[in-house]
């Protein structure tokens, strides 16, 4: 390969590889072993090595350090980067209505969400016009206590619920 090499060039080099001879070059370029590469594209490793024993042949390369070399360059040259991805990407646009202040309070409550519609009939008597719904009525209800009574409670209720579920789980295994 001449040391001056323009993109008309480079892109004949590069139409010059099949598109097997591409997928394994794109990934030799990542550094990545003849191993990773076969187990990537699900071929053997005796077929990795045919595909960058062929473009070296094509290019006349000395090693595969070379042929990635050569192959990442001509790829900058015309302007392609291998996987679609480029060196240095744009920062994503921020919309407006992301970059209002955080909230005084730095509790989530429910109503800081979209509204939740029509609630279930047994939450209805929780519910406030200018109050919260959810857990912040129950909390309003019931207070800190009622929370911590409500998750003793369903840690019992799994528990109970595992201890059911190994117990058939051991009756099944002795009828089998």
């Amino acid at each position: 390969m001449p040391v001056e090499i323009d993109e008309s060039q480079a892109r004949a080099l590069l139409d010059g590889l099949t598109v097997k001879q591409v997928e394994v070059l794109d990934r030799l370029v990542l550094h990545r072993t003849t191993k990773e590469i076969a187990r990537d594209l699900e071929i053997a490793p005796n077929t990795v090595d045919q595909r960058i024993a062929g473009v070296r042949e094509k290019w006349g390369t000395a090693n595969r350090k070379e042929t990635a070399r050569r192959y990442a360059r001509l790829r900058d040259l015309c302007g392609k980067n291998t996987y679609g991805f480029s060196r240095v990407d744009d920062p994503p646009a921020i919309p407006e209505n992301l970059l209002q202040d955080m909230p005084d309070q730095p509790h989530f409550v429910l109503s800081d969400t979209v509204s939740l519609g029509r609630l279930p009939e047994w939450l209805e008597d929780f519910r406030s016009e200018e109050g919260p719904a959810g857990l912040e009525a129950l909390d309003r209800k019931f207070g800190r206590m009622g929370r911590l009574v409500a998750i003793v409670l369903l840690t019992m209720l799994m528990a109970i619920i595992l201890a059911t579920s190994l117990a058939v789980a051991d009756a099944l295994e002795r009828l089998i």
